[in-house]
């Protein structure tokens, strides 16, 4: 399938939609995934005990502390579990869930579509590579033009046998330092936007100087950065100065870890967590200097301590709880809806 039939559209796991009937959307969520990836081992006898259980109740406490150190939390294949998820944030006003589970990390279409359909509500998929960490044996001996051909299919045709079609590029994968398979999955990604006109979607690396390496280089391969999304600004850049710089690149900023807040995960010992309330309020600065048409927010649910049936915040927390916060720190409604409606409509649709 072309994507001509996909232009001015939004792509969905069920095919491409009116753009007007998105809704309340949330731009980085992940439905299913297994993030072993990133497991850290706790490095002493009863946190290895911790980190064999089941997530439970009594162990709750350490794991919110110690996410990426229990295996259990890491891996989300509950495909009923989501369901029940997903219909929550229905029930509280949501429309769509973007999922940029990217390969690597168990991205499942046909799940997806389920879903979507019991839930009720609309799910873009992601499409292309995690971080190095995830990527397939083969990876290194690959071209960039066949990585290409790959994420241009997925968005074209379908995933595989699937004709599940993905409605976005990304997560798009990067560390710190970022790796030559990691450049060249970016670039394949930047090429696979050209050829089919769909948003993409960067996961940077974990230093503040790494989003705007990353846009540069998007830049020279010839890459649209008004169809583009820097994804986990709130946890990578603190300086005013420099998420100003970044802001100024056309770039669309996506806030996205809303309900985390616990600094210094594991896995990434020197990031520190803002709370909401912080969160908020650099969201405000970004307002006040002038791109309040450039932000998007989520969640980036990828753990099970995160989800409501395990004491967590759920996919909700934004339009529940956070959009009045948003309201009680002085943005204006209409602002609220440019974040929640507007500027997700806009990224999504296809060129």
């Amino acid at each position: 399938m072309s994507t001509r039939t996909t232009s001015g559209k939004v792509l969905t796991v069920r095919g491409p939609v009116d753009p007007k009937t998105l809704g309340v959307t949330v731009t980085h969520e992940h439905l299913l995934i297994d993030l072993s990836v990133v497991f850290v081992d706790p490095g002493n006898e009863d946190g290895r005990k911790l980190a064999d259980e089941k997530v439970r109740l009594d162990n709750l406490g350490w794991i919110r502390v110690n996410w990426s150190s229990n295996r259990d939390n890491l891996v989300q294949d509950d495909v009923d579990l989501a369901t029940r998820e997903a219909a929550r944030f229905k029930s509280a006003g949501g429309g769509t869930l973007v999922d940029v589970t990217s390969i690597g990390i168990h991205r499942n279409p046909r799940a997806l579509v389920e879903i979507s359909r019991k839930a009720r509500v609309n799910v873009v998929m992601g499409a292309g590579y995690y971080v190095a960490p995830a990527h397939p044996k083969d990876f290194s001996s690959r071209s960039v033009d066949s990585i290409t051909d790959e994420i241009v299919r997925d968005v074209t045709l379908g995933v595989g046998d699937t004709g599940v079609r993905s409605g976005i590029i990304g997560e798009i994968g990067c560390s710190w330092p970022w790796t030559e398979d990691e450049r060249k999955s970016v670039a394949a990604a930047v090429a696979a936007q050209r050829a089919t006109g769909a948003p993409l979607l960067i996961h940077p690396g974990r230093d503040q100087n790494a989003p705007i390496q990353i846009v540069k280089f998007i830049e020279q391969e010839g890459g649209d950065l008004s169809r583009t999304v820097m994804s986990h600004v709130d946890i990578r850049v603190y300086d005013r100065a420099i998420l100003r710089e970044l802001a100024s690149t056309g770039i669309y900023i996506e806030y996205d870890t809303f309900g985390l807040e616990s600094p210094y995960p594991p896995h990434a010992p020197n990031t520190f967590m803002p709370s909401d309330y912080q969160r908020i309020q650099q969201l405000l600065g970004l307002i006040e200097d002038g791109y309040e048409d450039r932000l998007l927010v989520a969640h980036d649910n990828c753990t099970k301590h995160r989800l409501r049936e395990f004491g967590g915040h759920g996919f909700d927390h934004i339009p529940t709880t956070v959009a009045v916060w948003m309201r009680r720190t002085g943005m204006s409604q209409a602002q609220i809806d440019k974040l929640l409606i507007e500027n997700p409509r806009r990224i999504l649709t296809f060129a």
